[in-house]
């Protein structure tokens, strides 16, 4: 198995509970196919760069998961027909390149919340 990173924007119409539903539902489906969700971030309604399929901003969410490449494939697929999130973005990262310690983003949005 391999470290993949997953970042993916739902539809600003979505509520933050929904969000969370929705990174949820990614936890159940990479456990399902064998693999473990190491690391999950949300980090906030944010604006977004540019407008994507009438959306000015999103909810951004952040995984770092242990899965095989026939999974990751699979969750793209599902991600794809999931017509609340409108952005996703798989990379695949080195074990050495993997961080316990909260990125900078969810940094960026706790210091928004104060």
């Amino acid at each position: 198995m391999s470290l993949y990173e997953l970042v993916f924007i739902a539809r600003q119409e979505v509520s933050p509970v929904r969000a969370k539903e929705l990174a949820k539902k990614i936890n159940e489906f990479v456990s399902s196919k064998g693999g473990k969700v190491k690391k999950e971030e949300y980090w906030g309604f944010k604006n977004l760069s540019y407008q994507i399929k009438k959306s000015r901003k999103g909810h951004y969410l952040f995984f770092i998961l242990d899965a095989t490449e026939s999974a990751i494939h699979d969750l793209g697929s599902q991600i794809k027909l999931t017509q609340d999130i409108i952005r996703h973005m798989f990379i695949k990262i080195k074990e050495k390149d993997f961080d316990k310690n909260p990125t900078e983003m969810l940094k960026e949005s706790e210091e928004d919340k104060v």
